[in-house]
């Protein structure tokens, strides 16, 4: 009984499942592909090609196979190799196996094994069809001999057109004609969540072509050369960096590769990632083709790049400050004005907080730097002011980096800013200081008479064993009383090269104290 029991048990869930079809079909329908013959064509519409649905529309899938169509044959390997200029030199070398298990073993032996060449990869695109071809400065920088892989595995040698340390942007060109080229954009049309598509020659030269797609994370990445403040008042303009932030994989030989939209035209230049692994992790960082495009018309067209130079040097507002005034988030603090600068000519002073330029308002300090780069010597530009509360706007007409340069090539005599000399012997910035500055740095009550210490080199003396730190105020050098940059300097020149000097501080917390920097030796400058 209990077998017959069970066996109608399940005949009776048998027949509830065959009985229940026609609702399992229904509710299944659009799953597994059931239904009437109207449904069919509803579906049927639905899903019809691409092809064939309204002009225009296309799939996402077919965007991307596009671009690539479009833009790979315009992406070249580059092999870079340095060869050392004493590679047949008989001088020994040193021990390899030093500070090893085997260093005495081998102490008694002179080796004379020649440097090996040293060999990089990295990538370009090619921007016209004269071969000219786009892409980082350090992959070409200090580089014997180029080599260009074209997609379809042509091999050419390359001459760098020229190169710019300062945006990391290079050209190079080949010996053809007729080739495909990539069309620049608009990196001002950028948005945030906007597909794009990374290419290059990634980790090793026997990948060739790749591409990896991905979105703009964030635009107006800027980000200093250093951690001193931004400073244009020097011998050169410091690098300072304006990226499109990229979540496509861009990996160790993808520099100098174009970033491209959906249209397949040219965004950015694939140039740094940020990783704690030495791999992509999610935050690649590209040169805006404006940019690019900028640096790549004057190299072809003169094999230089010239900048303009207000000829200050400054920090950012602090958050008090920018309450204070209510000066926009990214205003910038005078620290010093270059004497015979364009700011000095047009009246600009220590202490102004610059808030403007041509009507833009700054978002970060450092996109002073920027904009001031972006522009020609000679050029005009509208620079407005905070002085004290007060609003002030000046035309300034820009100088030029390379016009310094050949003067004091011209006159060895020609002396160099105070500000550059200190920076460059003794690792720090220094400025006049001001009501502003001493807020800023933290001076609640009357301030002390001296130079403010505006940036420190992590890696110089100053920073590593006299723990010199931003914000201290310097009254005395050598055991005499400054007040301003230029009795500073008036002491500084009296001390004898390689001699220690007592240095009196300081700090926005009330305290002060004593410590000693070094004047470097003659041969050391």
């Amino acid at each position: 009984m209990r077998i017959e029991k069970n066996r109608f048990v399940s005949l009776a869930a048998l027949a509830a499942v065959f009985l229940s079809g026609g609702l399992f079909v229904a509710m299944g329908a659009n799953v597994f592909g059931f239904g009437s013959a109207a449904d069919a064509e509803t579906r049927a519409a639905d899903t019809a090609p691409l092809s064939d649905a309204p002009s225009g529309a296309a799939t996402l899938e077919d965007a991307f196979t596009q671009v690539v169509e479009r833009v790979n044959p315009a992406v070249v390997q580059i092999r870079t190799e340095n060869i050392p200029q004493d590679r047949d030199s008989d001088e020994p070398r040193e021990n390899p196996f030093e500070n090893t298990p085997f260093g005495d073993f081998f102490g008694d032996f002179e080796f004379r094994m020649p440097p090996m060449p040293r060999t990089g990869l990295g990538s370009g695109v090619i921007i016209r069809p004269d071969g000219h071809i786009l892409t980082n400065n350090h992959v070409v920088e200090n580089m014997d001999e180029l080599a260009v892989i074209a997609m379809d595995g042509t091999e050419y040698e390359a001459q760098v057109v020229g190169a710019d340390p300062v945006s990391d942007v290079a050209v190079i060109k080949i010996e053809a004609d007729a080739l495909p080229f990539v069309e620049m954009g608009d990196s001002d049309d950028v948005k945030v969540g906007q597909w794009v598509m990374a290419f290059g020659s990634p980790i090793e030269a026997s990948l060739g072509n790749t591409v990896t797609a991905g979105i703009v994370s964030a635009t107006g990445r800027i980000r200093g050369g250093n951690d001193m403040p931004g400073n244009d008042a020097g011998g050169g303009p410091s690098p300072t960096y304006n990226f499109i932030q990229t979540d496509a994989a861009i990996n160790p030989g993808n520099s100098g590769g174009p970033l491209v939209n959906l249209r397949g035209e040219l965004v950015g230049v694939n140039t740094a990632i940020i990783t704690r692994t030495g791999g992509y992790q999610g935050i690649g960082f590209a040169i805006p083709v404006n940019t690019a495009r900028n640096i790549a018309d004057q190299l072809m067209a003169t094999g230089r790049v010239r900048r303009g130079k207000l000829g200050v040097s400054y920090g950012p507002a602090s958050e008090a400050l920018i309450e204070t005034l209510d000066l926009p988030q990214g205003a910038a603090v005078v620290g010093s004005v270059m004497e015979g600068s364009a700011a000095e000519k047009a009246g600009i002073r220590p202490g102004d907080v610059i808030v403007r330029l041509d009507g833009k308002a700054l978002r970060n300090h450092q996109q002073l730097s920027l904009w001031i780069g972006a522009m020609k010597p000679g050029e005009r530009a509208e620079i407005e002011v905070n002085r004290e509360g007060e609003s002030k706007t000046f035309r300034v007409e820009l100088g030029g980096w390379e016009n310094e340069e050949s003067a004091r090539a011209d006159n060895d005599d020609a002396p160099q800013a105070i500000e550059e000399r200190l920076t460059d012997e003794l690792g720090v910035t220094l400025a006049d200081l001001t009501p502003d500055l001493a807020r800023e740095a933290g001076f609640e009550e009357e301030s002390p008479e001296g130079v403010i210490v505006t940036g420190v080199d992590p890696a110089s003396y100053a920073a590593r064993e006299a723990n010199l730190r931003r914000g201290a105020v310097i009254s005395e050098i050598d055991r005499k009383k400054v007040r301003d940059m230029k009795e500073f300097e008036a002491v500084y020149k009296n001390i004898e090269p390689g001699k220690a000097f007592i240095v009196r501080l300081n700090m926005p917390n009330g305290g002060a104290g004593i410590t000693a920097l070094k004047k470097p030796a003659a041969s050391d400058e």
